[in-house]
């Protein structure tokens, strides 16, 4: 474990980037210190993360292979009692979803309700609304779907890392 500064224009390379190798992890932790921590093992740097997070549960960590902030991360480590609020928790991924569906199906009421008014003025307001209202639903759904491939694509790296340790070991 090594912990260095993300940018330190007197060390070179100054970038964090360049400090780390292939087979090599890094921590970020939010909130920072403009600091991040360097591991050699995707082990370590779990049991760090989560030892951190036990004693600060206000502490969150993004854990990233050597390729760095190219991808998202390996890991996203936080308190348990934080665990809900992340995008990628069922939880989420249900409200999200469920209010989705709700906007839709609003929506289409609205757009519906403007198809009976007698063609005025009046028919816009509730045109509007409604066409809005589905957009926004169909946008939370789309996000669902992209943060499960998100998360199907961050488990096939873990689990690709996992295997590259277990070779190395």
């Amino acid at each position: 474990m090594q912990v260095v500064r993300i940018h330190d224009p007197d060390r070179r390379p100054a970038s964090w980037t360049g400090l780390i190798g292939p087979g090599q992890f890094v921590a970020f932790a939010t909130p920072s210190d403009g600091t991040c921590i360097l591991f050699d093992s995707l082990d370590e740097a779990r049991a760090f993360c989560e030892n951190a997070v036990g004693t600060s549960p206000a502490t969150r960590f993004d854990v990233f292979d050597a390729e760095g902030r190219a991808n998202p991360p390996l890991l996203t480590v936080v308190h348990p009692s934080h665990a809900q609020d992340l995008d990628s928790h069922p939880r989420m991924l249900r409200k999200r979803r469920v209010i989705a569906w709700a906007l839709i199906a609003a929506g289409t009421a609205l757009i519906i309700y403007a198809c009976w008014i007698p063609a005025d003025i009046a028919v816009v307001v509730p045109a509007v609304i409604g066409i809005n209202l589905v957009i926004a639903g169909g946008r939370l759904l789309w996000f669902n779907l992209v943060v499960r491939e998100t998360e199907r694509a961050r488990d096939e790296r873990l689990a690709k890392a996992d295997s590259n340790h277990g070779r190395s070991a």
